[in-house]
C-alpha cells in the first residue's frame, strides 16, 4: 500500500497520533501552557522558579471554584526585599474574569494584575509595596 520514503515519513505522524488517541484521562499533562517568569527590570534579581504541577493547578482549581490552566511562582530579591509573583493562567476569560473577583475579596487590589488569561498575583510583606508597585506597573507596561 504504502511505498519508498513516504512510509518512513508517514510512520512517525502514525504512531504520534495513536499515542495520543490511547493516552488515559487524567494524564498529568498541562491544560495551557505556563508561561516564563516575568522578565522585571534589573534591580529584580530570581531566587527561585517554579512551575507548580498539574495535580497541584487542579486541586487549586478545585479549591478556588476557577478553571485553572497552569502556575508559576517565583521569587525576586529586589534590593533585599523578597517579592513573589505568581503568574496564574485561566482556562478562558470567564474563569479569569472569576479568578480576579476572588482574588480581589482576599487581596488587596494593588498586588493583582490581569493580563487576558493571565491573573499576575504579587505577594510580600508590606514593607515591599512600592517595590510590587513598581513590578505591577512594569508588567502592565509589556
Amino acid at each position: 500500500m504504502f511505498r519508498g520514503n513516504k512510509t518512513r515519513r508517514l510512520a512517525p505522524w502514525i504512531l504520534v497520533l495513536f499515542l495520543g488517541a490511547c493516552s488515559p484521562p487524567g494524564v498529568d499533562s498541562p491544560a495551557r501552557e505556563t508561561p516564563p517568569a516575568p522578565v522585571m527590570p534589573p534591580s529584580w534579581n530570581v531566587t527561585t522558579d517554579f512551575e507548580v504541577p498539574v495535580v497541584q493547578v487542579r486541586a487549586m482549581s478545585k479549591e478556588l471554584g476557577v478553571e485553572l490552566g497552569a502556575v508559576r511562582n517565583t521569587i525576586y530579591d529586589v534590593n533585599g526585599k523578597q517579592v513573589q509573583i505568581n503568574v496564574i493562567v485561566a482556562m478562558d476569560s470567564g474563569n479569569a474574569e472569576k479568578l480576579m473577583t476572588k482574588l480581589k475579596t482576599m487581596k488587596i487590589e494593588e498586588t493583582l494584575l490581569q493580563k487576558d488569561l493571565i491573573i499576575y498575583e504579587f505577594v510580600g510583606q508590606n514593607d515591599v509595596l512600592p517595590v510590587i508597585a513598581e513590578g505591577r506597573k512594569h508588567i502592565g507596561s509589556m
